[in-house]
């Protein structure tokens, strides 16, 4: 077997911990490198909407990624600014069946579901529905979720851990394309 070729019985499953717009960067940069080595990657923005997104135009560019956003986040939103819920509750069911899709087809090598850590955190979705997703992926299917923050069964099921924190930003200042959206 190759070096990146385990005898898993399940893919791998990391988590990205932190700032929403941080954690998404992250996956972002994982997706790239993913369609660099010709992976096939789902993206799932579950808090997202926006065609204004830089990564919404990019993916058309990248062989073998693809995107749905479920979201009502769109660049000019604040999440503070919410009253509720950043998804409804139809568009949640129907992002956790796309994500189920792609755990059944088993085609997918690398699923992010983007968001997905927040809405667990704020009790929309229960740690157990992510964690069948993940027994049912393929060993070739990874696994990368991103949000505020993790229960202590989703860490202790996770392969990789990662607190991504915000050291300095200024307030107020306006976003800029490419960096922020």
């Amino acid at each position: 077997m190759g070096m990146d070729q385990t005898q898993n019985e399940r893919g791998y499953l990391m988590l990205l911990i932190g700032d929403e717009r941080r954690t998404s960067d992250a996956a972002l940069g994982i997706a790239l490198r993913g369609a660099g080595h010709g992976l096939r990657v789902h993206i799932i923005e579950f808090l997202k909407t926006g065609r204004e997104r830089g990564e919404v135009a990019a993916v058309s560019f990248l062989t073998g990624v693809t995107l749905s956003q479920y979201g009502l986040i769109d660049i000019r939103t604040r999440p503070e600014e919410l009253r509720g819920p950043a998804i409804s509750p139809d568009r949640l069911q129907a992002a956790l069946r796309e994500a189920r899709e792609h755990v059944t087809r088993r085609v997918t090598n690398i699923l992010i579901l983007d968001g997905l850590l927040t809405l667990v955190d704020e009790g929309m979705v229960e740690d157990t529905a992510i964690l069948e997703f993940v027994e049912r992926a393929a060993p070739w299917t990874d696994i990368v979720l991103t949000g505020r923050a993790a229960t202590p069964s989703l860490h202790e099921a996770a392969d990789s851990v990662t607190l991504m924190q915000v050291v300095k930003v200024r307030e107020h200042e306006p976003l800029r394309r490419g960096l922020h959206y």
